[in-house]
């Protein structure tokens, strides 16, 4: 599984360090269906001061999965989208899981 974490602005390394730990971590168990994990850091523009997250998750056989996160520090959209993505994953993979 790869994690490419990039920024419209130069993430610091502790940002990018938290990130690539974070999805690493939640995911691991789905690693044999992932192929590459590619997240975006960005200011939004719309809202001063908010930091968006935005996850693009390319599965080997099921496709993708993608879903962002706002929140107003970095860590705090880093954490909402790994449980966002994690919990979309289970449901791609493993079909037995998504019943409510």
């Amino acid at each position: 599984m790869q994690i490419r974490v990039a920024s419209t602005n130069t993430p610091s390394d502790d940002k990018r360090a938290y990130a690539e730990y974070r999805f690493f971590t939640a995911l691991a168990s789905y690693d044999t269906s992932i192929r590459a994990v590619n997240v975006a850091l960005a200011e939004d523009p719309a809202v001063s001061g908010q930091c968006q997250c935005t996850v693009i998750v390319e599965l080997l056989e099921a496709g993708e999965v993608k879903t962002q996160a706002r929140a107003l520090h970095a860590i705090a959209a880093i954490d909402r989208a790994v449980e966002r993505t994690a919990w979309l994953c289970r449901r791609r993979t493993r079909p037995e899981f998504s019943t409510f």
